[in-house]
């Protein structure tokens, strides 16, 4: 295998030799290497040259959680065998000094994947993203501005999401004002505005949908009466975007386990359905055991299995730590069964050495 399959297996799947963002730090610095972690003001930084993990944690006593991680493709030129982890180079050989935008697009392409653009927060860089994996890639258009040749690759990492908010720049506050009014609306009259202001295209319909529950979440912060209101206001907006198709069933059943564990928290959980019917929902929505480990072991896997593959993960890792709330211990047992199965998705590599170097 090369080096640009590695960089084309980082896009497609969301994942450095098996670990992600559902990774825990003790399980990353057995594959890239221990003595590599430091504190940094935004928590800690595991440094291992060319793959960089960000983690970050609420309390003391919680777990460390990835909040970034992939490839800083910008010190290719300056890294040696030395500063490469062992299990890299073991698998993908030795690295190029400088990575091209085009030579990774194609051979993201040939798998069958695509790399969209996306707004940019750097000045003289286009901003690119996978939508499965949620990789984000930036690279030069500027090269007076950055000092490398147009086309460099500089970062690789994620997981990340397309900005939906650059789409609608400038409305925050209308955003804002529709949140204070759908407060105060009853089912029947938010039926009718929503009828009345979502937006027709995909794109900007998901964007729309975004922002406004995005508007709604960071409403809470006050007091417990108000979290409150705001809490079911946003499990409102969550289950009209599931009839309306704006999530898949899978992807709403999480969303609604997330919003129970945060009703309990509030004392607002009466009325709504339980833990059980929540991850019953996930469990009749995804797909069955049976082709979950399949997807672990079988290689070469189609495009539409990695993406599932990512997608299980994803969820997986949402659902698990709200495995002891369940009342049913068969179910419990099930979904341990599930969780024993995210670090083996996507963990075996994808790409079978085919890629070739690509010229700048």
């Amino acid at each position: 295998m090369s080096d640009l399959d590695f960089f084309a297996d980082l896009v497609i799947t969301g994942t450095v030799l098996g670990l992600d963002h559902t990774s825990r730090r003790d399980e990353v610095e057995e594959v890239l290497g221990r003595d590599c972690t430091f504190e940094a003001p935004s928590g800690m930084i595991s440094d291992f040259g060319l793959v960089e993990f960000g983690w970050s944690r609420d309390r003391p006593r919680d777990d460390w959680s990835v909040v970034y991680f992939g490839a800083q493709a910008h010190r290719l030129p300056d890294l040696t065998r030395e500063h490469m982890p062992a299990a890299l180079l073991g698998r993908y050989g030795g690295f190029r000094s400088r990575l091209y935008v085009g030579e990774l697009r194609a051979a993201v392409e040939a798998r069958g994947f695509t790399l969209e653009e996306r707004p940019t927060f750097n000045e003289g860089c286009v901003d690119y993203w996978e939508p499965t994996s949620g990789m984000g890639v930036v690279a030069v258009t500027d090269p007076e501005e950055w000092d490398e040749p147009s086309g460099t690759v500089l970062k690789m990492l994620g997981p990340g999401r397309r900005y939906s908010w650059r789409s609608l720049e400038g409305r925050e506050q209308a955003f804002r004002s529709y949140s204070d009014h759908l407060l105060t609306l009853p089912e029947r009259e938010l039926v009718v505005w929503l009828d009345r202001r979502e937006p027709g295209g995909e794109r900007e319909r998901a964007d729309w949908w975004a922002c406004l529950r995005g508007t709604v979440a960071r409403r809470t912060g006050g007091a417990p009466a108000e979290n409150a209101r705001w809490r079911r206001l946003g499990m409102d907006l969550d289950r009209h975007a599931a009839q309306r198709g704006v999530d898949a069933p899978d992807e709403a059943a999480v969303n609604l386990i997330i919003a129970l564990a945060k009703a309990r928290e509030l004392g607002i959980a009466d009325g709504l359905p339980t833990m059980d019917d929540a991850v019953g929902r996930w469990l009749a929505a995804t797909t069955t055991f049976a082709n979950a480990l399949r997807l672990c072991t079988e290689r070469p896997l189609t495009p539409d299995d990695v993406r599932l593959s990512r997608r299980l993960r994803n969820q997986i890792h949402l659902v698990q730590p709200f495995v002891p709330h369940l009342a049913s211990a068969a179910l419990a047992e099930e979904m341990r069964r599930w969780a024993g199965l995210k670090g083996s998705l996507l963990r075996l590599p994808m790409s079978g050495g085919q890629s070739e170097r690509a010229q700048p």
